[in-house]
């Protein structure tokens, strides 16, 4: 097997990548950078109607009245009381 490495032309001058070590990539914090205030900002300042999707499931479709760092407010589409949602137990917003 050595005979055949040694013929290999590209094995001395270009070691295998995929055996290197590569240092973990360090994402940014999400409430550090700034973008999901501003991103729950423009829900409000534009009052679009979206649709949250928790983690059980469930479906609620509303108009985004408050944000905190660690909830935020959805006021029902078919009115009601103002529902106080922690976002740890949001799957997804989309916009409609």
């Amino acid at each position: 097997m050595r005979f055949y490495r040694d013929r290999n032309p590209f094995r001395r001058h270009f070691p295998d990548q995929r055996t290197q070590e590569q240092e973990p990539v360090d994402l940014p914090d999400p409430s550090s950078t700034g973008s999901e205030a501003a991103y729950f900002r423009s829900l409000i300042d534009s009052r679009t109607m979206v649709t949250v999707v928790l983690t059980t499931g469930e479906q609620l479709r509303g108009r985004v009245r408050y944000y905190d760092r660690d909830c935020f407010s959805l006021g029902p589409a078919g009115g009601g009381a103002n529902l106080l949602l922690r976002k740890d137990s949001v799957r997804c917003i989309s916009e409609e």
